[in-house]
């Protein structure tokens, strides 16, 4: 799953590194949470072009009852099948901005944080999916794969990204089959990942600082 993960990079330099001219806006994060309104890119329905915006970390379309689940993650390979997120993968996708994510494992009972980002420290984009919930606000899911190379050792899901090559198939609005979807649209490759112990202060949702982000000496087991 991917539950946690952090934005600091300047807004300006997001945008130029995705290539897209669109005017982002937001204060650094180091812990982004659940349940928060947070930036992602989206399409203008009326000019088809790029357009940031914000929204809630928590899938829930308008026309889902109040008991309805509210998921924060979209498993990749059954969106397809999904009734609730098959009309969003088809028509309404959206970038999610990241410079890292977080997962954990567990150790005597005690919950390890682990960050991961790119080795250059290049900005990501997590593929995402909008919904308008309640008064028209918007609600996002960060698509999720099986773990891939050393990711598997923490966790078995890691969150979709992007390449650069895929934002424009991604972001389209007139691109609405899956299989076609399929063939356009890449992850980055593992290796240019890296992971690394950080602080268990990032276990609670409520930090937030820089020192989040710092490698941790680890323990021989």
């Amino acid at each position: 799953m991917c539950g946690r993960y952090a934005l600091h990079t300047a807004p300006m330099r997001v945008a130029q590194s995705l290539g897209l001219p669109v005017d982002l806006d937001w204060d650094p994060a180091y812990n982004v949470a659940p349940g928060r309104p947070v930036p992602v890119i989206a399409t203008d329905p009326d000019s088809g072009d790029p357009i940031a915006t914000h929204a809630q970390w928590g899938f829930h379309p308008h026309w889902a009852g109040d008991k309805a689940p509210t998921p924060i993650n979209a498993r990749a390979e059954s969106l397809r099948s999904s009734r609730y997120f098959l009309g969003s993968f088809r028509h309404h996708r959206c970038l999610v901005p990241a410079d890292g994510w977080f997962e954990w494992t567990e150790s005597h009972g005690k919950k390890l944080p682990w960050y991961f980002h790119r080795r250059d420290d290049i900005p990501l984009t997590f593929a995402g999916l909008l919904a308008k919930g309640k008064d028209d606000n918007l609600t996002m899911a960060i698509i999720t794969e099986p773990a891939r190379g050393m990711a598997k050792t923490v966790h078995d899901r890691m969150p979709l990204v992007l390449t650069r090559d895929s934002i424009p198939a991604w972001l389209a609005p007139g691109l609405e089959d899956p299989d076609e979807l399929r063939e356009q649209v890449h992850h980055e490759s593992i290796e240019e990942f890296e992971t690394y112990r950080v602080s268990p202060a990032v276990n609670r949702a409520d930090s937030e600082g820089a020192e989040l982000i710092d490698p941790v000496p680890t323990q021989p087991s």
